[in-house]
């Protein structure tokens, strides 16, 4: 079914989003904002970037037109009132001049990288500024400093539009002992560096890229502090996953919780080797480990030499729609990472009344407050995991206490609404 030059995306899934109505583009003038964010998903279910989808999303709701762009060749499209647009084609000899063109912005260092890296940008990159001309868009937006933030920059020297970035982790800090981090190649590290002192505004999420990104840029006033956010109803301490620990043979026991990617910087064998030391002491607890990955397989062997067979759960992905039923089933949440920029998974969890055990890293500590909804440990230590464990599940009050604790924690300060407002300020006060 097309509609004017956009094709209707409905996706009619059981979730508490709204459904999709096609608006037409010369309706009263909004805000419009070209945002630039890679491979995201075009429904809540679909796992790709699906942070950035749902705070398209909601500003969307809040009536600002919202067009993705993404790296892929693909028709206009429009789904759960987001506009999505592709590259029109592969191979574009105004990609080859556009990269020409472009070249003296690049910083020196970084040119010394494989061509084809250059065409596949400025080929993005061009994609978008057509896009912002023909929509008639005010701002851009995008997520990432790189490739995104490289992207946006290249098409803002053609537009004079405002660009506004928003870091996210991997894009900013650096964890050597895992080889996390773009920043970690120096010519990459140039682009950055570039792209962040030329934008209008950077939105960070926590205090480490708040402080990370005031080293590189000259205008300090241009960063915003603004907090990722969750769904406060859609995480709540009233739900029920009683379905779930029925489907998993859980019914009498304590059950230790994490959703996070089976990656390096997520430090999962950590977490797995305190389920070692925990079920020594204790059998009624299970550990439940949602997500996938590139390290699955060795966490499962792992598991499994440490005779933790019956013991840890590797559910794989979880949808969308289950993820708040497995935080409602749990009683703890762990989060044992090497590197975090925020830690959107630690509010899930406290919205949902559980205290959390977390990494003293990146964006952490500035959810848990130790001793008081959750604790904070030193990263790489399962021992310390284990005992913090073993406390909770003999202090029951005390760990029903501290959940609750997380809950206020996260109405007052990580309610997705308040960054939405905020963002919408933003985009406001530059395009006025």
């Amino acid at each position: 079914m097309i509609l004017g030059s956009e094709y209707l995306y409905i996706y009619n899934k059981d979730v508490k989003y709204e459904g999709t109505i096609y608006r037409d583009d010369k309706m009263d003038k909004k805000i419009s904002v070209a945002m630039i964010s890679g491979l995201v998903g075009k429904t809540p279910e679909q796992i790709s970037r699906s942070f950035i989808f749902d705070e398209a999303y909601r500003l969307a709701k809040r009536g600002i037109n919202i067009h993705i762009i993404r790296p892929k060749v693909e028709c206009n499209s429009f789904s759960y009132g987001i506009h999505y647009h592709g590259l029109t084609k592969k191979i574009d000899m105004q990609a080859f001049s556009f990269m020409i063109k472009n070249l003296p912005t690049y910083p020196l260092f970084s040119l010394l990288r494989r061509p084809k890296s250059f065409y596949k940008e400025n080929l993005y990159a061009i994609n978008v500024l057509k896009k912002i001309k023909q929509k008639d868009m005010d701002l851009i937006h995008a997520h990432f400093a790189y490739r995104e933030g490289l992207v946006g920059m290249l098409a803002r020297k053609r537009t004079r539009k405002p660009l506004v970035i928003t870091v996210h982790g991997y894009d900013i800090l650096v964890e050597q002992s895992i080889g996390y981090g773009v920043r970690l190649s120096k010519k990459l590290d140039a682009i950055v560096r570039r792209v962040l002192d030329d934008a209008d505004a950077i939105i960070t999420a926590s205090k480490v890229t708040f402080n990370e990104v005031r080293k590189i840029v000259n205008n300090i006033s241009k960063i915003y502090l603004i907090p990722n956010g969750v769904d406060i109803k859609r995480y709540n301490p009233s739900l029920n996953g009683s379905y779930i620990k029925k489907s998993l043979g859980s019914q009498e026991v304590n059950i230790v919780f994490t959703l996070r990617r089976h990656e390096p910087k997520n430090g999962l064998e950590y977490l797995i080797r305190a389920a070692q030391i925990v079920t020594k002491d204790k059998e009624d607890v299970i550990f439940i480990i949602g997500g996938d990955g590139s390290l699955r397989a060795y966490h499962e062997k792992l598991a499994i030499n440490l005779g933790l067979k019956d013991k840890v759960i590797f559910t794989g992905d979880i949808s969308y729609s289950k993820v708040p039923h497995y935080y409602a089933i749990s009683d703890i949440t762990v989060i044992p990472s090497l590197q975090e920029a925020f830690g959107l998974v630690v509010s899930e969890a406290m919205a949902c009344g559980k205290p959390v055990i977390g990494s003293k890293v990146g964006g952490i500590p500035d959810q848990i407050v130790d001793g008081y909804n959750g604790f904070l440990v030193q990263p790489r230590n399962s021992k310390e995991i284990a005992e913090k464990i073993l406390w909770l599940i003999d202090h029951s009050k005390k760990l029903k206490s501290m959940g609750m604790n997380g809950r206020k924690i996260v109405e007052e300060k990580f309610d997705i609404n308040k960054r939405i407002d905020k963002i919408v300020q933003l985009y406001e006060k530059l395009v006025n």
